[in-house]
């Protein structure tokens, strides 16, 4: 079976894309009085009337009207685009993708969805360049999603934007007077970012929600103003780079908030620049400049406080209030490395219980370490402490080995004490550290790789060249060669010394295997239109195709040996959930159809296309089957009309419709392959199973703990996606009885398909889809894909591989359009003319006391280049013909040799070969 149940939602998000960018039916409306010969005199008129993709201008003028919008991918401008020149009460986005812009609002914009209908969430709608009027309710958000505010003016609203469930939106380069923005969620991570506005007189409040970025915002307070940033009950927010004044409190984190970044912002002119409230621990304040106000940080709970310019506040920089009540507080404040220049720098309130609880009030530094501090010197330690008089203790001890750290601690308030507090310390006297760098002639590249490394370290009197960072030198000289025998990525680590320290630089090397493979790719389809979820069978593919309505797929097919496309499907129905399944002459597919209401969906069954015969025929009769595949007669579906998912099968040949499972837990996506059929099964977490038709017996495949999901099978191999070890695709061997693991490197596979000795799956490694392939029969793997866009759901047949890929998605008048089409690589045999090495070795003896040295005797074939031993005991040898090595310890040994030519490497490994008592 070549597709899975994660086609499910891509397939889905191509359905909606398709309703959001198909031009067919787009149109542009004008909405304006009689005189401007516009089509409609009303915006709601315009709305009533228009379609998925249509642009509504809407001229100048005054519109007394509360606009409803139910239908998804509009987009409804202001002619003008000036919005003091088009005036309307409100608009009510109850759909997706809506764009609303360049309009004065007199009451509000909602983002809410007409619940009586059922949709969940609103998403991907944009409001931008608007102008909400004093006294309007601004801009109110319920159940939204990927949508963003940007460019509006909101001005005297009591909260200009308000909400909750408002998932993944974005809020920037928006105006606000008067007004706010306040957002909340259930406890949920909703990850909304508000960037780049400017608030006079308003503030940012985020409450009950997780992952959130704030960066980038003015806001300016009226004094009185209670926060500029407010986050209450909400963890793991990045509040980054913003500029706040004048309010009674700049960033205030307020009851259980925890794990927050405060970085990089600048406070002045508050009554307190940073709040952390009791109830709230873990948070971080970093890198902030906070000036000119009353209190610089107001402290009542667990944080960590490094980096900070804590300058000229009124009543004290830092101010301590841990509560004995707070239960949050089971852990040490750490401060350091931060500049403090105050009349009075700390102000300690914490009440006596809080110590009696055996907890520290704060701890004012961490251990000498070099590297550079906040006042320049060469230790991080304590914190500078200055006061604007010059009578700080920082200005005035003593440095006599001239570290930059004083040479007595500080004793704050006469409890607390500060160790290693810091000092100026003049820049000729600083020590000079090394700085490792270097250069290489190249990145990556076919084994055996040579790179050429050129060390362009500055202050180093020594260097330490590890080129696949093994920890052992491989050489000390300033202009190495190397040579990367083996495929591979390599770490290269070189180490600088001098009299004052050490650095080091890492940097990647990749090596690769020749290509054994001639890849020939063709575009199978061309159109506009998209097509998706092939599949393939001899010089047959098969796929999804909308080119005849965006809201249905129909099944198309392409015939390699005449290059003539066939329609398969006429009806309109949907064909949304899988992509067809071909075998020989017969194509199943599973299809939605209503028996009502066209937009109601109530049943879904499996059908079959007779190309030999041009007939079509309705298999199940259930209503309830999913997740077609076939193999000769035999078709195999999931059907729920028992409530839980069960296996079924339809034998062409005797019109018998057999059920393979009757357990009661869930089974789903089978595939079928001869007498055997597999699928994935819930009744021990999820495993795969197999049933065999022939001697009917069912047999599990899996036990894993974790969850193995979408078996496909090809002659005695299953293949699988598996979540141990990460997410990797896994394989067991019927005729063996042997699981292997076949993809390791990092990164996120699916859409796993086989075919004879070659496995194919999309892998994002390269952070896009790309397909690979692996070899059974040469434990190689290969990358069929490689250009930026996406590509998924592949097949194979033979030497061909097909695909849906996006590359050739197009922009009409500004809009972007989706357009995916399908593929096609023909992968001819491994090239005659390269011969690749065939590792083999021999041992003097295998077994001995300790210690035991032995001769290893390279016994290889076609000509290696480079060797590599590994003699199992954590000992490697490099590019040696033959080695010599001692044994220190008894046990028993895996010896391997890897041997390589500029064709590629071959590995042998001998388990247990040696045996030392």
């Amino acid at each position: 079976m070549w597709v899975n149940k994660f086609i499910i939602l891509l397939v889905v998000t191509i359905f909606f894309m398709i309703l959001i960018h198909s031009p067919a039916s787009a149109r542009e409306i004008l909405v304006g009085n009689s005189s401007s010969g516009a089509a409609f005199p009303s915006i709601q008129e315009a709305v009533n009337d228009s379609s998925p993709g249509d642009i509504i201008l809407v001229y100048p003028g005054i519109y007394n009207e509360s606009v409803n919008i139910g239908i998804d991918n509009l987009n409804i401008h202001s002619a003008s685009e000036k919005p003091e020149d088009t005036v309307i009460q409100t608009f009510n986005l109850a759909a997706n993708n809506i764009v609303v812009s360049g309009f004065s609002i007199h009451e509000n914009v909602s983002l809410r969805p007409f619940y009586s209908s059922g949709q969940g969430f609103i998403e991907n709608c944009i409001v931008k360049n608007n102008l909400f009027l004093e006294n309007s309710s601004g801009i109110l958000l319920d159940n939204c999603y990927n949508s963003t505010f940007e460019k509006n003016i909101i001005i005297g609203t009591e909260a200009g934007i308000r909400g909750s469930e408002c998932y993944n939106c974005i809020f920037s380069n928006n105006r606000f007077s008067n007004s706010s923005i306040h957002l909340g969620s259930g406890g949920s991570e909703i990850n909304i970012t508000i960037i780049n506005n400017t608030f006079l007189n308003g503030q940012i409040g985020i409450n009950y929600c997780s992952r959130n970025k704030i960066l980038n915002n003015t806001i300016q307070g009226s004094g009185d103003s209670l926060c500029g940033i407010g986050i209450v009950d909400s963890h793991d927010n990045i509040i980054d780079n913003n500029s706040i004044s004048n309010c009674l409190s700049g960033i205030s984190a307020a009851f259980i908030s925890s794990g927050n970044q405060i970085t990089n912002n600048t406070l002045t002119s508050n009554t307190e620049g940073i709040i952390i409230a009791h109830y709230s621990s873990g948070d971080t304040i970093k890198n902030n400049t906070i000036s000119n106000n009353d209190i610089g940080i107001s402290l009542g709970d667990i944080a960590l406080v490094i980096d900070n310019k804590i300058e000229r506040n009124r009543k004290c920089g830092i101010s301590l209030d841990l509560s004995p009540n707070d239960p949050t507080s089971t852990g040490t404040i750490l401060i350091y490395n931060n500049f403090f220049n105050n009349t009075v720098n700390l102000f300690n309130n914490t009440e006596i219980d809080y110590l009696e609880r055996g907890l520290d009030d704060a701890v004012w530094n961490t251990t000498k370490t070099p590297g550079k501090n906040i006042v320049g010197g060469p230790y991080l330690g304590g914190n500078y402490w200055a006061k604007p008089d010059g009578t700080g203790f920082s200005q005035n001890c003593n440095d006599w080995n001239e570290d930059g750290i004083g040479d007595l601690p500080y004793n704050i308030n006469g409890t607390e004490y500060d160790y290693f507090p810091l000092v100026f310390i003049s820049k000729d006297k600083q020590p000079v550290f090394p700085v490792a760098d270097f250069s290489v002639n190249v990145t990556g590249g076919y084994v055996p790789l040579s790179v050429l490394f050129t060390d362009l370290s500055q202050n180093a009197t020594s260097r330490i060249w590890d080129f696949d960072n093994d920890g052992i030198v491989d050489s000390k000289d300033k202009t190495p060669v190397y040579v990367y025998p083996m495929s591979g990525t390599y770490t290269v680590n070189l180490t600088v010394s001098n009299a004052n320290g050490t650095f080091s630089k890492l940097y990647p090397i990749t090596a690769y295997d020749r290509p054994r493979y001639i890849l020939k790719e063709a575009q199978i389809t061309t159109n506009k239109y998209n097509q998706t979820m092939p599949a393939i069978y001899g010089d047959r593919i098969v796929y999804l195709d909308d080119r005849n309505g965006p809201r249905y797929h129909d099944i198309y097919m392409y015939n390699l040996s005449t290059s003539r496309e066939t329609r398969i499907t006429t009806n309109s129905s949907y064909h949304y959930n899988t992509g067809p399944e071909i075998y020989g002459d017969r194509i199943v597919w599973q299809e939605f159809r209503s028996t009502g209401s066209p937009d109601v969906l109530d049943r879904t069954d499996i059908h079959m296309y007779n190309l030999s015969a041009s007939k079509e025929t309705q298999i199940t009769n259930s209503g309830k089957a999913f997740y077609p595949d076939i193999y000769g007669d035999r078709i195999v579906w999931t059907d729920t009309r028992n409530g839980n998912g069960d296996i079924y099968m339809y034998d062409l040949s005797t019109s018998k419709e057999t059920r393979i499972t009757t357990n009661e837990s869930h089974q789903d996506n089978p595939a079928i392959y001869g007498d055997k059929i597999v699928w994935e099964d819930s009744r021990n977490g999820s495993n795969i199973y197999m049933y065999d038709l022939s001697t009917s017996t069912e047999t599990q495949i899996t036990a894993d703990d974790s969850d193995q999901y979408s078996p496909d099978i090809c002659g005695d191999k299953i293949v699988w996606k598996d979540s141990r070890n990460g997410s990797n695709i896994y394989m067991y061997d019927l005729s063996t009885s042997k699981e292997s693991r076949i993809t390791t490197i990092q990164g996120y596979p699916g859409y796993h398909a086989i075919y004879g000795d070659r496995i194919i799956w999309v892998d994002d490694r390269s952070r896009n889809g790309d397909i690979y392939m692996y070899n059974l029969s040469t434990n190689a793997e290969t990358q069929i894909t490689s250009n930026k866009s996406l590509q998924s759901s592949p097949a194979i047949y033979g030497d061909r591989i097909v695909w849906t890929d996006w590359r050739n998605d197009y922009t009409v008048n500004g809009f972007p359009h989706t357009n995916s089409d399908i593929y096609m690589c023909t992968v001819s045999g491994i090239e005659p003319s390269l011969k690749i090495p065939v590792a083999d070795f021999f041992a003097n003896v295998t077994s001995g006391d300790v210690p035991l040295k032995i001769l290893f005797t390279d016994n290889s074939t076609d000509a290696p280049m480079f060797w590599n031993w590994n003699f199992g005991d954590g000992i490697k040898s490099k590019h040696a013909l033959n080695a010599t090595h001692t044994f220190t310890k008894p046990g028993k040994y895996d010896v391997s040799l890897t041997v390589t030519n500029e064709n590629g490497s071959n590995t042998r490994i001998i388990p247990q070969y040696i045996t030392v008592t």
